[in-house]
């Protein structure tokens, strides 16, 4: 059996996808440049799409590397992942594959590049260098959930992370405080101010408010794993627009996990994140209508929804 993979191998996959899109698009922006150039016609579509297609393996290949591909090699030789990427309708395909949706997408973007020669081609670049991104995006999410897991740091966030971001709120209003002394010069006021704007940093902290309030926190010798487990939920929901459960209870068989979740377990944990997304979706929507909202959560709660009823305008 192969070594397991360091927590900064992980890590280093973990940034593959996103350098994976970055180098691509840049690659093809030359090859639209060039159908450009010849006025976007028809005939040119199926060799530019070609040759997209052959850019964009070359830069998977060159921002994998030879470490990532270990890495990619050790995932993709565990049991448990071959369950869960069966799990997730995930198949293999032949090189070429990639030619054809690639294709399609260039023949419904030419005629509005034609009709409009001013129109940038970054935003095309930019989606076809996606089209083939989809599985090299979810290995990173998952190497991303296995570095948390295997450094301990998603672990350390549940454990420091309320009382450090109550902690920040406290300096932010500290500081808030001190500006509005009265001896202090309006200029300098004004700079600080400005260098440190506390509504921002407020916003920004809200932003993240899942690690003032963690979905799991009670401190046992299983919560590493279910964090662990609920990293894997919201990695599905934002691959695939579902949870996956089964899946992420396939990859609970991987050879680095202790303690691994039963079924139930990861079932109470996907809950948990639908709860939560309900809870600030009614936030949202009460806000936004003046709702009470303990009557907007009721109701999501009753429809199993995340979105309300729209406003009666009669």
């Amino acid at each position: 059996m192969a070594e397991i993979p360091t927590a900064d191998q992980f890590y280093k996959l973990s940034l593959v996808a996103d350098r994976c899109e970055d180098l691509g698009s840049k690659a093809i922006s030359f090859e639209l440049d060039a159908l450009a150039v010849h006025g976007y016609r028809d005939q040119d579509v199926s060799a530019v799409a070609a040759a997209c297609a052959k850019l964009l393996k070359e830069k998977h290949d060159e921002a994998l590397g030879d470490e990532c591909r270990a890495t990619l090699k050790w995932i993709e030789a565990e049991p448990a992942f071959a369950m869960a990427f069966k799990s997730l309708g995930y198949i293999t395909v032949e090189d070429d594959h990639w030619d054809g949706p690639i294709r399609r997408e260039l023949e419904r973007w030419v005629p509005k590049l034609r009709d409009n020669k001013a129109a940038s081609s970054y935003y095309l670049s930019t989606a076809l260098a996606r089209i083939p991104n989809h599985y090299p995006k979810y290995i990173s999410r998952l190497a991303d959930a296995c570095y948390r897991y295997i450094s301990g740091v998603g672990h350390r966030t549940v454990i420091e992370g309320p009382s450090t971001i109550r902690r920040l709120k406290d300096l932010i209003a500290e500081f808030d405080e001190v500006l509005n002394t009265e001896w202090l010069p309006d200029s300098l006021r004004t700079n600080l101010a400005y260098s440190l704007r506390t509504k921002s940093a407020l916003e920004a902290l809200k932003y993240h408010g899942d690690i003032a309030s963690p979905a799991s926190r009670r401190n046992d010798a299983d919560l590493p794993t279910r964090l662990f487990a609920t990293d894997l939920l919201r990695v599905n929901q934002e691959m695939f627009r579902s949870f996956h459960k089964k899946s992420v209870f396939h990859l609970m068989g991987l050879s680095f996990v202790d303690r691994p979740l039963e079924m139930r377990t990861i079932e109470r944990l996907a809950k948990s994140e639908v709860d939560a997304h309900r809870e600030v979706a009614a936030k949202r929507i009460s806000d936004k209508r003046g709702l009470d909202y303990d009557y907007v959560l009721a109701t999501l709660k009753a429809n199993k929804s995340l979105t309300f009823p729209p406003e009666n305008k009669d």
